[in-house]
């Protein structure tokens, strides 16, 4: 059996102006403004980044969470040094905070847990974990050595939400492209016109650049309603290795090029050999990740993404080669 209450309209408008005199719309729940935000490791190769997007982005309080004091910070950024060991030090510098930006890099999920424990503690409304990888729901990519500390941090964060303890925001951006070039470790070394073909080289693969990065995280704060608990997609471009690779040629200059193919699944079940026997290095990470963004399977084409929220751009193939050619310029300068 059930039930039915008709109220016409008068009733209900009478109901709610002879109790409270409450306006209506304030009876609807209120977008969450963030306005103080803490940022761990700063001077990393993204915090450094993350930060000054933050302060462009003029609407936050920023706070720097660090080991030690530094100088070299925006002006009217404050700066917090902690004790990343200690629980009771990270309450204390979050105190007060409405979001905490993670952008430190650990393999061991215990640091990322310990600042959302702390956040949590603090009170810290909105968290953005130290994602910053491939698909987070990508099991076989996930269940890699490199990503399984960030796929316990993002389960833990998510059953902090889920008992309404703080709401969180993952960013996947895939590889760092302008990173994954410095440091040629997407197989192209700019500097000595080397290219390391990652066979079998045809998956596509998305990346971004660390600014842009950047500008996502800040702009996922802004609107904290439309990015709340949930994964956010972005990416400058996607493009097979070999894509980048002949880009690079044609930035470059086609003469003087060497190359040779790279069997990447020989070397992750080297590199997996290795770790299995305690011998891990950035070696060995590396093969592994190489391996994942070049076999099929373990990373995917994005067919949707959160660019147009994010404030992220499609970067052209002339822009790609613009950045191929000042990534070159620095390293002959340095």
């Amino acid at each position: 059996m059930s039930f039915k209450i008709l109220l016409n309209s008068d009733t209900i408008h009478n109901s709610i102006t002879s109790t409270s005199r409450t306006p209506f719309n304030q009876l609807l729940p209120m977008a969450h403004e963030i306005k103080n935000v803490a940022l761990a490791q700063a001077s990393g190769s993204l915090g450094s980044h993350i930060l000054p997007a933050l302060v462009k982005a003029g609407r936050f309080n920023v706070t720097i969470l660090t080991r030690k004091v530094t100088d070299n910070v925006p002006s009217g950024t404050a700066v917090k040094v902690v004790d990343y060991e200690s629980a009771s030090d990270l309450v204390s510098a979050l105190k007060g905070q409405d979001a905490l930006v993670d952008a430190t890099s650990v393999p061991d999920p215990s640091l990322a847990i310990r600042l959302m424990d702390a956040a949590v503690s603090a009170g810290v409304y909105r968290i953005v974990p130290s994602e910053f990888s491939s698909d987070p729901t990508n099991s076989k990519g996930r269940s890699l050595p490199p990503f399984q500390g960030k796929a316990k941090a993002l389960e833990y964060v998510q059953e902090l939400a889920d008992t309404g303890k703080i709401t969180w925001t993952a960013i996947s951006n895939h590889a760092f492209l302008d990173w994954g070039l410095r440091m040629s470790f997407l197989g192209v070394d700019l500097q000595n016109k080397n290219i390391e073909y990652l066979k079998p080289g045809t998956t596509i693969i998305p990346m971004t650049t660390l600014e842009s990065v950047g500008t996502a995280v800040a702009n996922a704060l802004i609107k904290a309603e439309n990015t709340k608990n949930r994964i956010c997609y972005i990416c400058s471009t996607q493009k097979t290795q070999k894509d980048l690779a002949e880009l690079s040629k044609q930035a470059l200059g086609e003469e003087g090029w060497k190359s040779k193919d790279v069997d990447t699944e020989d070397a992750f079940n080297k590199a997996m050999a290795k770790l299995q026997a305690g011998q891990a290095d950035m070696q060995v990470i590396g093969d592994i990740i190489r391996f994942s963004i070049s076999t099929p399977g373990y990373i995917d084409r994005l067919e949707k993404t959160d660019n147009d929220l994010l404030g992220v751009k499609i970067m052209s193939d002339e822009e790609v080669k613009e950045l191929i050619r000042e990534i070159a310029r620095e390293k002959t300068i340095s």
